[in-house]
Parts: C-alpha cells; structure tokens; sequence
C-alpha cells in the first residue's frame, strides 16, 4: 500500500505553463483523506513553491525543497542543509573566473541574482516569486541552500565536470537541464530528504511512490519502489525507473496516482 508520494515539480507536475493539471486538487483531497503524504520536491526554494497551492494544504503535506537542503513537514522546517559561507565564496570566484556561467543564489529568503537584463529578470520571476537584484554574490547575508548555475557550453558536457574537479565530494553537483545545474553541500539531494523523510514517517520503499523527469530527480526515484519517469524525461532516468508516466502537459502525475493509488 502507497504512503508517501513525492514529485518533482517543472516538467513533473506542472505543464510548460507552470500550470497544476486540473484534477490535481481533487486527487490531493482523495489522498489527505487516505492518509497518504503528498511532498512537492522541487529544487525550487520554498517561496517559490509555497504559493502553488492555497494555505489550507501547505499544513497536510511535505515539502522537499532546493534538492533536499530544506525540508518541511505539517508546515514547520524539519531539516536544513546550507552550503557553507567559505564553500559558497570559493564556487563564486570559480564561477566569476569560467566564461558563460550565470549563477542565481537560492537562499532561505527568497533568490538573488545579478542585474544582467531585463528578459533574464523576467525568466527568473517566472521560477522564483521572491527574487533580488543585486551587484555583488558577496554582498548576500542569508542562509544560502542551493545555487543555479546555467553554462552555455552545457552542465554535463562542461559546468558539472569543471566544479566537481575542483570541490570533489565538499559539493554534490546535479544536472536540472541541458544548461542549468544544482550545486549543493555535499551529501545533499532529494533522495536523501526522501529516506530521512520515509524514517521520520515509519514509511519503507516498497510504500513509496516518486515522479521525476531528470537525474536531479534520479536519487528521488531510486528510494521509492513505485518510481515513475516522465515521458518527456530525459531518457537515461526512464532506464532507472519502473514505470513512464504520461508528459507533464497531460497531467500524467495525477492520471498515475488514480491509476495506481486512487
């Protein structure tokens, strides 16, 4: 029997539009009165999630959120994992130092970036809806959970590879698209707030169901037995996963959890 649900949620749960499928709302009411544990795991930051769904939910389900550096369940933080002040610093100057990298800071307010122009600052709103402009990535006081960093020459190709020569396992590096990138303290991903998530519950495995679309999501996928790749999901993640759920755009999350669960 299913207890725990997580997801991931762009190119998950949500369409292209940023949009929740249509029947997601009634399926989440069939499974809080189940007893079932629905967790947003996203490597948004919880402002940019929080806002999805109305307040009355945000209290009966969990949140995994920066790849795992924050988690939240029945609405108070349970565990959070910054990335260290000197280990933050040092991933700026090698960032500031390899042409084509652009670098948004996640943080426990909200995400900062630079003022580079007004379309970027557009695509940033669109993820993130508490973000800040600022001149300098030192210049950030606050409690920095995760960092996204986009390298035109491509994350797997180059940006992963170059970060992980230079900070080993002080960081764990995931690739959340063919440009962007997940850089986090070391140990810190979405399957591991998963297991501590399934500990904390008294929940196995074998009762856990995950959707992901990318290998930010792999590890995710990997701890529940009901582990589901999106259709639109890169292809190697569809070869570590039970089962392929329909594209985002057809609200494929929702169509499996009554298939399945409901």
């Amino acid at each position: 029997m299913i207890r725990l649900i997580a997801s991931d949620m762009d190119g998950t749960l949500l369409d292209d539009e940023k949009r929740l499928p249509k029947d997601f709302f009634p399926v989440l009411d069939r499974l809080i009165e189940k007893k079932i544990i629905f967790t947003v795991a996203s490597g948004r930051t919880y402002t940019a999630v929080e806002h999805l769904l109305p307040e009355k939910y945000r209290e009966k389900i969990s949140y995994i959120c920066d790849n795992g550096a924050c988690t939240l369940l029945n609405g108070k933080v349970t565990n959070v994992f910054p990335l260290e002040r000197d280990v933050y610093e040092n991933v700026i100057s090698v960032c500031a130092e390899a042409e084509d990298f652009t670098v948004i800071v996640c943080a426990e307010s909200g995400v900062y970036h630079l003022d580079l122009d007004e379309e970027f600052t557009k695509d940033v709103g669109r993820f993130y809806k508490f973000h800040k402009t600022i001149n300098d990535f030192l210049d950030v006081n606050d409690t920095i959970y995760k960092l996204a960093i986009c390298d035109k020459k491509g994350a797997l190709r180059h940006g992963k590879p170059l970060l992980e020569g230079v900070f080993g396992d002080k960081l764990n590096i995931q690739a959340s698209g063919e440009f962007w990138m997940d850089v986090m303290a070391g140990g810190v991903s979405k399957g591991a707030a998963l297991r501590a998530l399934q500990k904390t519950l008294g929940v196995t495995r074998e009762e856990t169901m995950a959707f992901g679309d990318y290998f930010n999501d792999a590890d995710m996928l990997m701890a529940a037995d009901y582990s589901f790749c999106m259709e639109n999901g890169h292809e190697d993640v569809k070869k570590l996963c039970r089962f392929v759920a329909p594209d985002n755009n057809s609200g494929g999350v929702t169509k499996c959890i009554r298939k399945f669960v409901l």
